[in-house]
C-alpha cells in the first residue's frame, strides 16, 4: 500500500482519494484466474487497508462497496477482467461522488453562516473544513479562521497556510489556547474522521473545543457527509495509539508517553453533523449512522 496507508496528516476524503488511487493499481496489477478467486484476494487487501487507517468511516464504506461490486462480479459469473474494469468504473464513479459530497457539505456549511466577517474556530486539517472557509470566501461572507495547530503533527499549519493564502484572516494558537479564545467565534467547525450514534470521532482536542463552545454559547458543527457515517459498534472502526516517540522521543526514565490521535466527541455536544444538503441534528444523525452496518465480511477487527 503507498504512503495513504500511514497519513496522518491530511482530512480523510484526501486519504480516501489516494485510497482509490491504490485500489485502482491494485485492480490493474491482480493476476487472479477466476472471479471468486479476485474477490478473496481482494478481501484480504480491504482488510489490510481497514488495519492501516481504522478510523477513517470513509476507508470502511469505501471498501465496503469494493467488496459489493466484486461480489456482484462474482455473482454474475464475470470473467476476471470484467471485475478489474467494473472495480476500475467504481472507483473512477466514488471520486465523483467524493468532489461533489465535499462541495455540497461546503456549501451548506457555509450557508450557516449569518453574519459577514465571523471568526470561525477549528483545529487540526479537515479538507471539508478547508473546502467551507473557502465555500464563505468566496460568497462574499469574509470568514476570518482561528486554527488549532494540531499536536503533535502540527497539521494545523498547513490548514493556516492554505486559508491565509486565499485572503482569509488567521490566527494560529497552540491547541490548549483554543478554549480560551473560543469566545471570538461564531460557529466551532470540527471534521469527521466518523460518525455514530455515540459521536464523532475527530483529532484530540476536539472534545475540549466542543465543551468550551458549549460553555462560550458557540454553536459547534461537525462536518462529514452520509459516507461517514458507521454504526458505533463496528468492531472495525477502532482508535488506536500512534508511536509514542512523536510526542517525546527520548522520554526520561520512568516516563511512558503515550500518543493517542483521535477521541470521540459526544454528539449531544454538537449543534449539527453538516450532511449533503443539511445540516443534522444529533437524533437525526443517531439515527443514520445505525442505519449505515459494513457487510459482515469487513465489519469484524481487522
Amino acid at each position: 500500500m503507498s504512503g495513504w496507508a500511514a497519513d496522518r496528516e491530511s482530512g480523510s476524503s484526501d486519504v480516501a482519494l489516494a485510497f482509490l488511487a491504490d485500489l485502482e493499481r491494485w485492480s490493474a496489477t491482480d493476476t487472479s484466474a477466476s472471479a471468486p478467486e479476485l474477490r478473496a484476494t481482494l478481501l484480504r487487501w480491504l482488510r489490510a487497508a481497514q488495519a492501516a487507517q481504522p478510523t477513517l468511516a470513509l476507508v470502511h464504506q469505501l471498501a465496503a462497496r469494493a467488496l459489493d461490486v466484486a461480489a456482484a462480479g462474482v455473482a454474475r459469473g464475470d470473467r476476471p477482467a470484467d471485475v478489474r474494469a467494473h472495480l476500475a468504473q467504481s472507483c473512477d464513479q466514488e471520486r465523483r461522488d467524493l468532489a461533489e459530497m465535499r462541495a455540497s457539505v461546503a456549501r451548506t456549511a457555509a450557508s450557516l453562516l449569518a453574519e459577514r466577517g465571523a471568526w470561525i474556530a477549528t483545529l487540526s486539517s479537515s479538507a471539508i473544513v478547508r473546502e467551507a472557509f473557502l465555500e464563505a470566501k468566496r460568497g462574499g461572507r469574509e470568514p476570518r479562521a482561528l486554527v488549532a495547530e494540531g499536536r503533535p503533527r502540527l497539521e494545523g499549519r498547513a490548514l493556516a497556510t492554505a486559508l491565509a493564502a486565499a485572503g482569509i484572516p488567521v490566527w494560529l494558537v497552540a491547541d490548549a489556547a483554543l478554549p480560551l479564545l473560543l469566545s471570538h467565534a461564531a460557529q466551532l467547525w470540527i471534521g469527521a474522521d466518523a460518525v455514530t450514534e455515540s459521536g464523532v470521532i475527530n483529532k484530540i482536542g476536539s472534545f475540549a473545543a466542543a465543551l468550551a463552545a458549549r460553555e462560550h454559547s458557540v454553536p459547534c458543527y461537525a462536518l462529514a457527509g452520509r459516507r461517514k457515517f458507521l454504526p458505533a459498534g463496528t468492531p472495525a472502526l477502532r482508535i488506536v495509539e500512534m508511536p509514542p516517540g512523536e510526542v517525546w522521543d527520548s522520554p526520561a526514565p520512568g516516563v511512558q508517553p503515550r500518543n493517542v490521535y483521535f477521541e470521540l466527541v459526544p454528539i449531544g455536544l454538537l449543534r449539527g453533523i453538516v450532511v449533503e444538503g443539511e445540516a443534522l441534528g444529533p437524533s437525526e444523525a443517531a439515527t443514520l449512522a445505525r442505519e449505515r452496518p459494513l457487510p459482515e465480511d469487513l465489519a469484524g477487527a481487522p
